[in-house]
Parts: C-alpha cells; structure tokens; sequence
C-alpha cells in the first residue's frame, strides 16, 4: 500500500511538474547540439506572401478589419491582401470593393469557407500563404513573425498567438 501511495504522489508530481522540466531539458539539449533558426534580419530578406481574409455576412468588422489589414508592416511589393467572400447576403463585398489596395474575390452562391479558401488558391502564386478570419485582428508586425521562420527550410507551417482584447 505504501509503493501504491508514492507511484501516485510521483505520477501527480510528474503530470504537474515533472513533465514542464523534462520538455525545458530537452530544449535546452537541443538548442546546444542542433542549429539555430537563420535569423531574417530585414523586411527586405522576407518571402512573397498572400494574406487570405474569408469573410461572410461580415459588414459590422469587415471595415475595421480592412483597416488593420491595410497597418501590417511588410515590404512594398511583397504582399498581396485578398478578401473572399461566398454567399454574404450583406454589404461586406461591397466594403471590400471600395479598396484598390485589396483583391475581392465574392460569389454569391454559398458553399462555405473551405470551397472559398479553394477557390482563391488557385490564384495564388506567392511563396507563402496566410489565412486570418475577418474578425480576427493582427498586430502590425505579425506577418513578419510568422514569415521570418521560413528563412529555415525545414519549417513547414508555423502558427501565431492568439490574444483575446
């Protein structure tokens, strides 16, 4: 009953503790045997990229989205911002279309936002992709922090933080 009581107390400690210090190790062990990220150092050393805004029935954020869209810090030339909208019912592509800047792709047959998400890859021919709902808002340089890790070719995806205001 005795070894039944410790294994528990080492289990819990584990789950709570143990298992935070065993992935700081081996962090710490890869950080001194393996090589580091290249570091992107300038805006101008950062890939193409094309920001996707899938957007339905999304008139009461659609401007302040386009606003912030309009605020992220990429160098001139490199990004293209385009806003897909299927089926919306309101006057969401007709806010987005009021902007020369962005690239509105709207049909009015509804077949979700995966068919959309379809529909503008094909279009695309830049080096990255990244996708953002309307009514999520990205701090100025968040596109440099996800696209900076792509210097290193071994990275196949990376994801941002989300903060709720």
């Amino acid at each position: 009953m005795h070894i039944l009581f410790i294994i528990s107390i080492l289990l819990v400690f584990y789950t709570y503790i143990g298992y935070g210090i065993l992935l700081y190790s081996m962090i710490l062990v890869k950080r001194v045997f393996a090589p580091g990220i290249p570091k992107v150092f300038s805006y101008e050393e950062l890939p193409t990229c094309t920001l996707i805004v899938a957007a339905f029935n999304e008139q009461d954020f659609i401007e302040e989205k386009i606003n912030n869209t309009l605020a992220l810090h990429y160098p001139a030339g490199k990004l293209q911002m385009i806003f897909v909208t299927d089926g919306s019912t309101d006057r969401t592509p007709e806010i987005v279309a009021r902007y020369q800047q962005i690239h509105l792709m709207h049909s009015s047959d509804r077949k979700g936002k995966i068919a959309a998400v379809h529909r503008v890859m094909d279009r695309v021919d830049t080096d990255l992709v990244v996708f953002t709902d309307a009514n999520t808002f990205l701090n100025t340089d968040a596109l440099f922090h996800l696209c900076k890790h792509y210097a290193d070719e071994r990275i196949g995806g990376v994801a941002g933080e989300k903060s709720i205001r």
